[in-house]
């Protein structure tokens, strides 16, 4: 008979933990609940966390979960916002019914400790199987209504009808699950031909249905970060990058002289146009390019290029306190003071976690959030030199999401978003200590 002793010392040693397996198999599963509604994936992360409590509930194991939540390597940039915002919180008012969400918003990143908690297992990979399996069901659903017989119901309205931060977030998601299956097909040799053509029904459907500008241009950004890695200046991968910045300016520049597309919103493009997903990204593309030249011009938008003045008014009051900023929660009531009068007035979000940050909590705040962000970088840098190279590529190809979505979405500030990317975050991070 085995005896289990010196099986557990060698676990020690290699800083598995002995939780039961319930919270590995919920976390596994947790990255299949982002393609559905937003309560599927709430109730997905309050199992985990009842059984994570459960598994957890003698002192022992609650040491080792400490031990393990304090080595991460993202602990101390992560108690360096909260301190911040206490501190914030301390000096600026509290606006009323608004404060305390606000708060808690700027502590997203705390639900990611009870995730890493659990540690490096085979759930690591189980979950990576069912974001596959959610990108194909995403990209099926997507087939679906463009074809028009998924059926209008509530379940698959963000499917049917793009509105709303989930609809963008689904969008997001194919583009970076189209990514990380291109990396594992670089990987793995072992089933390359399905793998192969995964990945192109999920590419199709993100360019074909999903009508995101924001994860388009995000996937040809990752699966350029994949093509470029081992980039070293050498004549010929100077030239092709050469001709695809030629290629960028000569495309915005066709764009720029194109005549504007009758509307710009992509449910106008859909319900009385009729156009198809790839029709309404090309036109919603122009409309960037024609968004982005006249406002330079008038300082004057459209319902559908309204960031742009959003961004502008943000920054001209961050510029009043730019040191201390104006307080978590307030963006919201001096918005609608400052856009009193114009067409995003009745916005509720910069739409812009870094413009956010700053107003609210000053020049450290959004350096606060930058730190966080290239943290992730360096320990996806030092990853490659460890067992858990594999994984490496997976955390940039994440942070790289967030902080490039972060410049046009509330990535942090809202929950769809935030919560999403903290379930896909544990999945390269369990298992990684701080150095």
């Amino acid at each position: 008979m085995t005896n289990p002793v010196p099986t557990m010392v060698a676990q020690a040693k290699h800083g598995q933990n002995f939780l039961p397996d319930l919270p590995q198999q919920i976390l596994a599963l947790l990255p299949l609940t982002l393609f559905f509604q937003i309560g599927v994936m709430y109730g997905g992360l309050f199992l985990f966390l009842l059984a994570w409590l459960l598994a957890t509930r003698t002192q022992a194991a609650w040491f080792r979960q400490w031990c393990a939540i304090r080595q991460s390597p993202l602990f101390i940039p992560v108690l360096a916002l909260l301190l911040l915002s206490l501190i914030m919180s301390l000096i600026h008012p509290h606006p009323e019914n608004e404060f305390a969400a606000a708060f808690l918003h700027y502590q997203s990143y705390l639900l990611l400790f009870p995730l890493l908690a659990i540690g490096a297992g085979a759930w690591q990979q189980r979950a990576i199987h069912y974001f596959f399996l959610g990108t194909l069901i995403a990209s099926t659903l997507f087939y679906l209504n463009s074809l028009g017989v998924l059926p209008d119901i509530k379940f698959f309205r963000s499917y049917t009808l793009y509105e709303g931060n989930k609809s963008i977030l689904l969008a997001l998601l194919l583009a970076l699950g189209a990514a990380w299956m291109l990396h594992e097909w670089r990987l793995k040799r072992d089933h390359a031909v399905w793998r192969a053509l995964a990945f192109i029904y999920v590419s199709a459907a993100l360019i074909l249905c999903a009508k995101s500008r924001t994860a388009s241009l995000l996937f040809v950004i990752l699966c350029g970060i994949l093509v470029c890695r081992n980039f070293s200046f050498r004549w010929w991968q100077m030239a092709v990058l050469g001709a695809v910045v030629v290629a960028g300016i000569a495309g915005v520049n066709y764009a720029a002289q194109m005549p504007a597309p009758v509307t710009c919103l992509a449910k106008e493009m859909h319900d009385a146009y009729h156009l198809n997903g790839a029709q309404i990204l090309v036109n919603r593309a122009i409309c960037t390019v024609h968004q982005v030249r006249d406002f330079g011009k008038t300082k004057q938008v459209s319902e559908d290029g309204m960031r742009l003045e959003i961004y502008l008014n943000t920054w001209e009051m961050i510029q009043e306190r730019p040191l201390l900023g104006h307080g978590i929660g307030n963006w919201l009531a001096a918005y609608q003071a400052k856009a009193k009068g114009e067409i995003s007035e009745k916005m509720t979000t910069p739409h812009n976690d870094y413009l956010l940050y700053f107003f609210e909590l000053g020049l450290l705040g959004v350096l606060s959030l930058l730190v966080i962000f290239l943290t992730q970088l360096k320990v996806a840098r030092d990853m490659v030199k460890s067992e858990h190279q594999e994984r490496a590529m997976l955390l940039v190809m994440v942070t790289v999401t967030m902080m490039f979505s972060a410049l046009f979405n509330a990535i942090l500030r809202d929950g769809v978003f935030a919560f999403a990317m903290m379930i896909l975050l544990a999945i390269p991070l369990a298992g990684v200590k701080r150095g």
